[in-house]
Order: structure tokens, then sequence, then C-alpha cells
């Protein structure tokens, strides 16, 4: 039954390894496409008359025709049996996995196992246990996400991703192992990103475009669309696609379409993304910032006009913070323009303009602007500022520092740490000359500097 995809899967195994010959597709370094020796029936069947169950048939077939493990997505294939992070004692009994609904799944969501706060410890090993029944871990991705085989239920056959700490699952599209498989080797060869493998669409672009056209529900429209970014390149044609989608798509499907465009090809989205930066939503002036900041090519200094005007009327927290890291990464030096925002009524705001602002060098000039930022009511930007002022040592910040000694008479919000460090900087080389040049009413600068020089 799978005799032409077993021949298959040991070809582009070779395929796979010429391609990456420096093993840098992720997790290649520690399978470097090597295979363990398949394992003989009869240890097969000892397995599953230990555990009273069967192996799905297209895994079973790897295991004996193939490999016992070795390489694979991610970190690889786990031997059988090898590696568990779940037990086995419950293999045999069904699975109660369930998919996600495919428009969930599609916008990139997980089923989750939700358990009560006050679950006690017996109870959750009891309700993770459960969870996990039914399942054979397969192979290790990162961090608590593990790669599990279905072996029983509904889904039995079925490649699954489990976030173990955050207690989800993500069903893979494949119908079962070894269309899982080849397809992680199709990618390979083509040189398809590889980093979350499995999570979007197989397929190449006319593939993706294909499903486009010809499915009617919005969610399948999307994983097209979104398979798209794990894609080397694009043509001229899918380019003239996404363009279109953008224009004239609906709901969510303009905003993918012009993700995939910046991602594939920056100089066609550029003037779309600008068209997003003129918008009165800002939502759109949003999403056009973001795409410069995830796929601008580095090193590039487009869209400065915009961002500089768009700066000092940009209410939106969010692209506030952007658009500023932007112009500040781009060696813009936007410090006139953040100085308004250090009385903004946005806290958050505030502090993004304190913050970017103190990355100028030419700080020191706007000093009064800086200590009306250290007597903000709001601790957050009062220990910004404080950041903000490294290496300024003007001596007119000492009764502000003063100040801020007595009004925060513990350490509980670290005020006093960073004053400190501040007062470090001056570098006094003495206590004599503590004394002549601090005022005498700055008693708390003049003990904390006492104890600094006498250190």
């Amino acid at each position: 039954m799978y005799g032409e995809q077993v021949l298959r899967v040991r070809e582009k195994l070779k395929q796979a390894a010429a391609a990456d010959p420096n093993c840098q597709v992720f997790g290649a370094r520690i399978h470097q496409y090597r295979l363990y020796e398949p394992l003989r029936q009869a240890e097969l069947a000892q397995f599953e008359q230990q555990h009273g169950v069967k192996l799905p048939d297209a895994y079973r077939v790897f295991l004996t025709e193939i490999g016992n493990g070795g390489a694979g997505p991610y970190y690889g294939i786990h031997p059988l049996g090898k590696k568990q992070v779940i037990g086995l004692e419950r293999i045999h009994e069904p699975s109660v996995l369930r998919s996600a609904a495919r428009e969930d799944q599609a916008a990139g969501k997980m089923t989750k196992l939700c358990l009560d706060n006050d679950i006690d410890d017996e109870a959750y090993d009891e309700a993770m246990a459960e969870w996990c029944q039914g399942l054979l871990n397969i192979g290790e991705q990162w961090c608590g996400y593990e790669t599990m085989l279905i072996v029983t239920g509904e889904y039995r056959g079925k490649v699954v991703y489990l976030d173990l700490d955050q207690t989800r699952s993500f069903f893979t599209y494949e119908e079962h192992f070894l269309d899982w498989y080849e397809r992680w080797l199709d990618e390979t060869i083509a040189g398809y990103e590889s980093a979350w493998f499995g999570r979007r669409r197989g397929g190449d672009a006319q593939a993706l475009m294909k499903l486009y056209h010809t499915e009617r529900e919005e969610y399948t429209r999307f994983e097209a669309l979104e398979g798209m970014l794990k894609l080397p390149s694009i043509a001229p044609e899918t380019a003239d696609f996404l363009v279109n989608q953008y224009k004239r798509g609906p709901a969510n499907i303009p905003r993918l379409a012009l993700q995939v465009l910046a991602k594939m090809d920056f100089d066609r989205a550029d003037p779309l993304i600008r068209r997003t930066l003129h918008s009165q939503d800002p939502a759109a002036r949003l999403l056009g910032m973001q795409l410069i900041k995830r796929y601008m090519p580095q090193g590039e200094r487009r869209f400065m006009d915009e961002l500089l005007a768009l700066l000092p009327q940009e209410l939106n927290e969010e692209a506030f913070r952007l658009c500023s890291k932007l112009l500040y990464e781009a060696g813009v030096e936007p410090l006139p323009l953040l100085i308004p925002f250090f009385r903004h009524p946005n806290l958050e705001v505030r502090i993004q303009a304190v913050y970017l602002a103190g990355k100028s060098a030419d700080k020191a000039n706007y000093l009064p602007d800086f200590i009306r930022a250290l007597e903000d009511e709001e601790v957050r930007v009062q220990y910004t500022a404080l950041q903000a002022l490294g290496e300024v040592t003007d001596p007119g910040l000492m009764e502000i520092y003063e100040q801020l000694l007595r009004k925060h008479k513990t350490n509980k919000d670290y005020i006093r740490s960073y004053i400190k460090v501040r007062l470090e900087e001056f570098a006094f080389a003495s206590l004599e000359e503590v004394e002549r040049e601090i005022p005498t009413e700055c008693t708390h600068v003049r003990g904390m500097l006492k104890k600094i020089v006498g250190l």
C-alpha cells in the first residue's frame, strides 16, 4: 500500500541532505539526515503486544522499512518508545484530543485543555494523563513543544503538536505520518522556511493559489495565503495575485495578503505600505509600521518622511512606540519631536518618548524637559527618566535627585538604586569635594555620595 511512497521517501532523504549540506535547516545539526536501522517486525510486534495497541500503518511502515527514527522535522524522529516525555501506560486507551475548529486553526489557535486554577496535584496529574492517553511521543520541537502521533481514537494516525506547558494541541494538515514526513522532505529540498514546519498549509505558490480560488470558505482561503509565508520566493504572477487580494479581498484577507507580499517582494509592497501610513485608520497605520519593521531590507531608510510626519500626531500607543523606534533605528534624530510627548496623557506614550529620547547624543541640551519627566507623578516615568539620563552629569540635577530621595524613602520602585548609579557617574574624588560641591540642603544626596566616595 505504501510501497511507492517508501521509495520516494528514501530518495528524497538523500536529496534533502544534498540540499542542506551544512545542516542549516532547523534541527538538522542534531539528526544530520541520518536514520537508525529499521525495526524488525518481531521488535515492533513485541512493543505492540506489551502496550496493547496496534500502531497506525503508515508509521509502522516507516519504522520497519525506512528507519527506526533519526532524520525528521525539528530535532528528528524518536526511536520507537524512546525519549518519551509522557507515560505509555495509557497509550492503548482512546485519545480524547479533538481538532480545533478549522476557522480557529487557520488563525493560529490551538485547542487547550482547560484546568481549574485551584486543582490539586492528584487531579492535575489525572487530567494530564487523560489528555495524553492514546498518544506516542515521536519527536521534540523545543521548550515544552512535542510532536505526537495519535495511535487510538477518532484521529488515529494523525500527527499532532502539543504545547505541554500551556496544555494546547495543534493538528497538522496531513492524513498520516508518511505524508507529514514526505512533506518535510519536499520543503527541505525546496528551501522552504522550516522553523514552524507543519503549522501552515503545504504546497507551492501555484497549489496555494489554486486552493484559494477553488475554496469558498474564508478560513481555507486564509490558510492558503498564510501558507505562502513559508516559501523562499515568489514569481511576479504570484505578487500580482497578492496585490489583487489586498485591493479586493474580504475581511482579513487584505492584511494577510500585504504581509505575504511584504515578506516576499518588498518593492512591490512599498506603495501599498505607504498607503497604509496615510490611512485614517490607526490599525492600518500600525500594520504598515509592523511590516516595515519586520520585512524592510536591512540598512534601508524608506518611509522616513511619512514616519516623521506621523510621529507628532500619532495617538495610537502601539503605533507611536513603533514609529519612534523605526526612526531611531534609521538614524533619525527624533528628540525634538519626542519632547512634547513627555507630557502626553497616555502613560505608555510618555514612557516610550522618554526612553528613546535618552538614546540621543543631544539629550544634555534638553535637561529641563528631562527634569519635568523626573517630576512626573508616575513612578515608571521617573524610573525611565533616570535611565535616560545616563552619563549626564549636570549639577542642576542634584536638587531633583534630592527631592526624589526624600519622596522614595525605600527602594521599592528602584528609584534610589538608579539615583545611586547616576551619582556614581559624577565621579567625585573625595569627601571634601562632596562637601564643597553639593549644597548643604541636599542632605540625602550628600549622604549617598559620601557612601559612594567612602567605598
